[in-house]
């Protein structure tokens, strides 16, 4: 079931600064982690993502998850070291088409050695925040006695 992905996620995603990975797998269930630049959330709330190289593992991989409904997942990292993990499932894959060709210009406007393979849409299964500080937070509350033992003897 697709989530909503809040404004300071999807900002974060757009903010050409962060770093953004996509990890997937194989047929084989091989995980293939890659950081891509193209991600971005468009206006409607949808996962976008630009694959540059037509024979990619990623873009191989990618499209299994189309066909066969898997999840991929994208983690961002923001300049402030905030992370967050978008888990999705890829809807649509353009290839041709006047919105592919919009995309395609404007992927040739970014760097004129652009190749466009494909305009993936990826509709957003689940978000956590992946930071540290907002984990350990979490996992304390719902875990409160998992610890290191060390951390619970007695200091003299």
């Amino acid at each position: 079931m697709a989530v909503k992905i809040k404004k300071e996620i999807a900002d974060a995603v757009n903010n050409p600064d962060n770093i953004k990975v996509l990890a997937s797998i194989d047929r084989h269930g091989n995980v293939h982690v890659v950081a891509k630049g193209s991600i971005t959330v468009t206006e409607d709330g949808r996962i976008k993502y630009w694959e540059l190289l037509e024979s990619s593992q990623t873009n191989k991989n990618v499209t299994y998850a189309l066909w066969f409904n898997k999840e991929i997942a994208i983690n961002v990292i923001t300049t402030d070291r905030r992370s967050y993990q978008i888990k999705g499932i890829p809807r649509v894959n353009l290839n041709a088409g006047h919105e592919y060709e919009e995309n395609y210009i404007k992927a040739q406007e970014k760097n004129e050695d652009n190749d466009l393979a494909a305009v993936y849409y990826i509709e957003p299964t689940e978000i956590i925040e992946e930071t540290y500080s907002s984990r350990l937070a979490e996992e304390t509350k719902k875990h409160p006695l998992y610890m290191h033992l060390d951390r619970l003897a007695k200091k003299e």
